[in-house]
């Protein structure tokens, strides 16, 4: 969303650091291996991350076309929620006496392919303000702003990061397994 219109909105934007561990590199099904055969490791681990997690709580500006968007994205996810919520409990209902026996528990899929799908349409914080916390804490990384916010933060003395520079994310593996 590059528009750069003037920030005339404000919200409150919880973001937060997320510290490396060597468990971030195993691919999902052995995380689930790892936690399903160590659960007392697993507990560690969660500890020892929400202890190192860095938390910042800003007020972000935006425009009034992020909040239409935001708005809209809510709209959709509540749009997505009814139907999800009436599916997954169908089968509950004394209307789907008549279906045939095998086919009730059958609805259990589509509704849970829409709850899924609900989930992932509400719109994130990082959408809106494409920032990052490094591990260490020192900065707020914003990617790929819009050329109006970062002459405008540049004004007011934030430091520009040369264009090669992208810090690895907890999510990017580190090295090839």
């Amino acid at each position: 969303m590059l528009h750069g219109a003037r920030g005339t909105w404000k919200f409150r934007a919880y973001l937060s650091s997320l510290p490396y561990f060597p468990y971030d590199d195993l691919s999902w099904p052995r995380k689930i291996l790892h936690d399903f055969l160590r659960p007392v490791k697993a507990r560690r681990r969660y500890r020892s991350r929400r202890s190192l997690t860095i938390y910042v709580k800003t007020r972000w500006a935006a425009c009034p076309s992020c909040r239409q968007y935001r708005s809209k994205r809510r709209a959709l996810s509540l749009a997505l929620t009814a139907p999800a919520a009436l599916v997954l409990i169908s089968p509950l209902l004394p209307l789907t006496d008549s279906m045939p026996e095998g086919s009730q528990p059958l609805l259990v899929f589509p509704g849970l392919v829409l709850a899924i799908t609900a989930a992932k349409s509400v719109s994130t914080i990082w959408e809106l303000t494409r920032a990052e916390i490094p591990v260490d804490g020192t900065e707020l990384v914003v990617r790929n702003p819009h050329p109006e916010f970062a002459r405008e933060a540049l004004a007011l003395g934030a430091r520009q990061l040369p264009e090669m520079v992208t810090p690895v994310g907890w999510w990017k593996r580190r090295e090839p397994l």
